[in-house]
Parts: structure tokens; C-alpha cells; sequence
């Protein structure tokens, strides 16, 4: 049973297992014949699914203290919140990787600036970057209020990544799908924090 615990405690393990499904994105790192297409697809959407995951984390927890149950499965949630954004983050870096791999030169990385869609992967890339590389101990503390002012740029990072994707791949369903997807969490960590009925009281 302990050696159980420990497993699901275990923080390589967690990033194994967040890291598997996009395995063929790593994979790519040393295939010179894998499929740019499905690299950069994998990668990107991988990238927002974890995103959005760690935004559940949140809307979760407070479910979890309004029904009073669940208490165990929040204290293995909350330290793993900041794992979920950091494998997004290590997604989206993925995701430049072969982007400038394929390009192959500075000039055509300039070129691509040019437009919208190239822009709002870039500025959600960047902050992505900075919100994994300050979710530490040590930047919690240095920072303190700060912190959390920071760290709502999660939301406008989401939202570059969606529009970053539907402008790159105009198919409306799947994009509309995905922004849904994004808002459950915003609306349920809004709705648990105003809404003061108890639930299975």
C-alpha cells in the first residue's frame, strides 16, 4: 500500500504520464522523417488540453470543500496544478521547436510575424514561458502579491492559443468546441465563489 502511495505521489512518474500522449512530439526530435503536420498539431493541442486542465484544478477544489468530500484526491490535486501548467508549457516549447526546425532560418521566422496568426502564438508562448519558469517555491515567495497578479495571465495566454489556432486552422467546429471547453472551468471557479448554496448538505 505505501509503496501505491508512493507511486501516485511520485512528481517523474506524473510528468510520464502527462508527456505519453504526445510521445510521437518527442519522438520527432530525433526522427528527421516524422510527420511535420501531426508535430505540430500534437503538440499545440496537447499544450492547450493541459492548460485547460490546470484551470480545473482550481473550480475543482472548491467543489471539493462545498460537498465536503474528496479531501484526499484535493491534497494529491492542488500541488499537481503547478505540473499541469508546466507540461503545457513544455508542450508549447515542443511546438516552437519543430516550428523553427521546419523554417530552418531566421528570415522565415520574421516573415511569419508579419501575420495575426504567428503573433498570438507567440505572445502565448512567451507567457506560457514566463508563468512556468516563476511556478516555484522561491518565485512565490520573492514575488508575493505579485504572484498572483502574474499568474492570471494564464487566462489571456489560453485565450492567444485558441485564437493562434483557429487562425491557423479555420475549422470553426473544433475551435468552438475547444473555447467551450476553455470556459467551463472559468465559469465554475466563478460560479462556486459567488454561489454560497451548499451542495449535498
Amino acid at each position: 500500500m505505501q509503496f501505491l502511495i508512493s507511486v501516485l505521489r511520485s512528481v517523474p512518474l506524473f510528468y510520464v504520464v502527462l508527456m505519453w500522449p504526445g510521445r510521437y512530439v518527442l519522438w520527432g526530435l530525433w526522427d528527421s522523417d516524422a510527420y511535420y503536420p501531426a508535430l505540430m498539431y500534437d503538440s499545440g493541442v496537447w499544450s492547450v488540453r493541459l492548460l485547460i486542465a490546470a484551470l480545473a484544478v482550481t473550480p475543482t477544489l472548491l467543489l471539493i470543500n462545498r460537498i465536503g468530500r474528496g479531501q484526499a484526491l484535493g491534497r494529491w490535486l492542488l500541488p499537481r496544478r503547478r505540473h499541469l501548467g508546466i507540461a503545457s508549457a513544455l508542450y508549447a516549447g515542443l511546438h516552437l521547436i519543430h516550428y523553427v526546425r521546419a523554417l530552418g532560418g531566421l528570415d522565415a521566422i520574421i516573415f511569419d510575424l508579419r501575420f495575426l496568426a504567428y503573433q498570438t502564438g507567440w505572445a502565448s508562448l512567451i507567457l506560457l514561458l514566463v508563468l512556468a519558469a516563476t511556478s516555484n517555491a522561491r518565485a512565490v515567495r520573492a514575488m508575493g502579491k505579485g504572484w498572483k497578479r502574474l499568474h492570471l495571465w494564464v487566462y489571456p495566454a489560453g485565450v492567444l492559443a485558441l485564437w493562434h489556432w483557429y487562425l491557423l486552422d479555420w475549422y470553426t467546429g473544433r475551435i468552438l468546441f475547444w473555447c467551450g471547453v476553455f470556459m467551463v472551468p472559468i465559469v465554475a471557479k466563478w460560479v462556486l465563489r459567488r454561489v454560497r448554496v451548499r451542495f449535498f448538505a
